[in-house]
């Protein structure tokens, strides 16, 4: 099944959101939403890239404090099992990794395929237990190289040879910029 990417450049709440989203078990998302209201973070739709453009998922990015960004992640349950998941988990990873963003995380709310979720995003590299925000490093040293989205070009990295050599891609004074503190190795 071949998918599109689709940026909103104004989110709103609206027919295709209500039955995408609603579509998930009870509870595990809460989103107070009527029709035409504003939403807050980034917002994006995986649509078939066939003459319809069904919108079969939906992708959140809300950046957070310390470099890095809340993720929302949606399939339509018709398009559950196909690659649609998968497709959008990525797409978000990419544009996380080309705004400088260290981490993405999910936190996800007790429902009846909590643990079905759980377990897929740890397939995919997330961290954490059920009762805890999940993690996932995609910034500067968080693994595979990330091919630049048409539409969020990615900035280059500045080399650690220049910053020093102190394996970090960030000087200090930058931490609110993402690539500074690896959250999985600081020792308290």
């Amino acid at each position: 099944m071949a998918l599109a990417w689709v940026r909103e450049d104004d989110p709103v709440w609206d027919a295709d959101k209500r039955r995408v989203i609603g579509g998930a078990p009870e509870g595990a998302f809460v989103l107070p939403f009527a029709d035409g209201d504003p939403l807050p973070g980034e917002w994006w739709s995986a649509r078939d890239a066939g003459a319809d453009g069904t919108v079969l998922g939906y992708g959140r990015l809300d950046v957070t404090w310390g470099g890095d960004a809340e993720i929302l992640l949606a399939v339509d349950p018709a398009g559950q099992e196909k690659g649609v998941g998968s497709f959008v988990l990525a797409r978000l990873e990419d544009e996380a990794a080309a705004r400088d963003l260290n981490y993405v995380h999910n936190r996800i709310r007790e429902h009846a395929d909590a643990d079905r979720v759980h377990d897929w995003l740890v397939v995919r590299g997330f961290r954490g237990s059920t009762s805890e925000d999940l993690r996932k490093r995609v910034g500067a040293g968080g693994g595979r190289e990330r091919p630049a989205s048409a539409s969020t070009p990615a900035r280059p990295q500045p080399s650690r040879a220049a910053s020093g050599g102190s394996g970090s891609s960030r000087a200090p004074g930058h931490e609110e910029q993402g690539g500074y503190v690896d959250v999985d190795e600081h020792q308290y």
